[in-house]
């Protein structure tokens, strides 16, 4: 039995969210984390799709909830998807073997071929990923609550031969939202890991570097001009990270 365990914000996009759902429809049970949303779009969705909702108070960062996510299923299997993620037609099949050959791993690592604005990113730092998400419930240990962790199981992990869809940014506005949702909690750890002071030299220098890695050194440019903006965005999104870096140690130092 698989389990397809998700969640949605008030921030996330429904019609994004429907896509993964039909997606994903091959799936014996849905769970969704609803955190807060109770607009009635949302909330006629979940009846759509025959979901067991639980609510949940929405965290800084979905690692929070991942290990509730994996214990809350009731399948044997279980698939954790973000509400932007699609799941193809081939890998829904490989998926489906790997649960009925009672595959001998406790994890797949399965690829994500990463969209943006509607534009597929194959270069920049932006070619396919692998994340930790099809989970065996009875091998699983835990999940850690640091940004982009991925699960702990008792067995080994290998990856999928097929590739899920990520269509991360669907807008300028959604992009800027997570850049200040993630800026805030990176600039916290680089504090507390007690980070050499940021001057203006270092703002200037951490923004420009990071658009030379995206833009030249990782060939961004070869995804014409979605490679340039996301280059120049990423050069953008370094900053406010060591800017509020910047802002907090000051603040203290003032103190």
């Amino acid at each position: 039995m698989l389990s397809v365990s998700t969640q949605i914000t008030t921030g996330d996009s429904l019609s994004t969210f429907e896509h993964m759902l039909k997606s994903v429809s091959f799936a014996d049970e849905l769970i969704i984390f609803n955190m807060e949303r109770t607009d009635k779009e949302a909330l006629a969705l979940f009846d759509k799709y025959k979901a067991r909702v639980i609510d949940v108070k929405t965290p800084k960062i979905v690692e929070v909830i991942r290990e509730r996510q994996i214990k809350e299923a009731g399948g044997d299997w279980v698939l954790v998807m973000d509400y932007d993620e699609i799941v193809p037609v081939e890998l829904q099949g490989e998926i489906l073997a790997i649960i009925e050959n009672l595959a001998s791993c406790s994890a797949y690592a399965i690829g994500r071929d990463n969209y943006s604005l509607g534009y597929p990113l194959r270069h920049g730092g932006w070619e396919r990923d692998y994340v930790v998400r099809l989970v065996r419930k009875a091998d699983f240990v835990s999940w850690p609550t640091n940004i982009h962790s991925a699960p702990r199981v008792k067995g080994s992990t290998i990856k999928t031969t097929k590739a899920m869809e990520h269509h991360k940014d669907e807008s300028l506005k959604q992009m800027v939202e997570k850049t200040n949702r993630y800026s805030d909690i990176e600039a916290e750890q680089f504090y507390e890991g007690k980070m050499a002071p940021v001057t203006r030299i270092t703002l200037l220098r951490k923004s420009v570097m990071e658009f030379i890695r995206r833009y030249f050194l990782k060939k961004g440019f070869l995804d014409g001009k979605i490679g340039l903006f996301q280059s120049l965005y990423q050069g953008y999104s370094v900053f406010i990270s060591y800017a509020k870096l910047y802002e907090k140690q000051n603040l203290i130092h003032k103190k």
